[in-house]
């Protein structure tokens, strides 16, 4: 079983262009506006303005989707569609491939600070690197992947995961911050349908437990977006969404917080 599971996620994982930039830290990410020179935002205005500030990985990129848009410029044109204060990105920090406690680093950079104090709503996705990364690269280094293994890293990647939400929260106490819950992207495998959502739904429910502790932070359920889709809604690098996915998601987040 563990061989079977190690082998199809090997080969998926290498499969691609896409699937290759999702393990790359270095790339350099989308910015609205430099990072140094991003001002601190008045409290008035914030109050006539939906300010948004999106961080993480390459999904908040929106890697894998042929328009470039992601989930999150989807969900600002959806959202000036509906609002009658404008909507801006500020600035996009993601960067594919970024593991959670990566970015808990990344977090203590006076620039990130600032970037995030000028929000009012805050989006994040983390976690996918941390669980199906690592399983990659255990793999390349010839150590046996199995049920057990990927739920180690479920306590790993939350532990980091919860403490970029409290990092967040430091530079920000007031913003709204919508995590974006991960899904199973090999669902469609018998090799990874019952280990894979085992392991997602661990990592989802310790997310949601930690969320829930702060009332403006929520949690977007994708799992169940993605179980029965993944043919209509994954990109061709069978990992990140497409289009219809990130559109899908976009959605989800708007009719959440508006």
């Amino acid at each position: 079983m563990a061989g079977g599971i190690g082998t199809t996620l090997l080969f998926l994982l290498g499969f691609g262009l896409g699937v290759a930039d999702i393990v790359a830290p270095a790339s350099i990410p989308f910015t609205e506006k430099p990072e140094s020179q991003a001002p601190l935002v008045e409290t008035e205005r914030s109050e006539k303005e939906i300010n948004i500030v999106s961080l993480g990985d390459s999904l908040t990129r929106g890697t894998g989707d042929e328009t470039g848009q992601g989930y999150v410029r989807r969900a600002v044109a959806q959202l000036s569609k509906e609002q009658s204060k404008p909507v801006n990105l500020v600035n996009n920090l993601a960067i594919n491939g970024q593991r959670a406690d990566q970015l808990v680093e990344r977090l203590k950079q006076q620039s990130v600070g600032n970037t995030l104090k000028q929000a009012n709503v805050i989006f994040l996705t983390i976690g996918g690197n941390d669980l199906f990364q690592s399983a990659r690269d255990d793999q390349m280094s010839n150590n046996p992947l199995s049920a057990e293994s990927l739920k180690a890293k479920v306590e790993k990647g939350t532990n980091d995961a919860i403490q970029v939400l409290k990092q967040i929260r430091k530079w920000n106490e007031s913003a709204l911050i919508v995590y974006v819950g991960l899904y199973n992207p090999f669902s469609d495998l018998k090799e990874m349908h019952q280990d894979g959502n085992e392991v997602v739904q661990q990592w989802n429910e310790t997310m949601f437990n930690a969320i829930n502790k702060d009332s403006n932070m929520i949690m977007i359920p994708t799992q169940d977006l993605f179980e029965r889709n993944i043919g209509k809604y994954l990109a061709s690098d069978h990992f990140h969404p497409n289009g219809a996915g990130y559109e899908a998601i976009a959605t989800r987040v708007v009719q959440s917080i508006k």
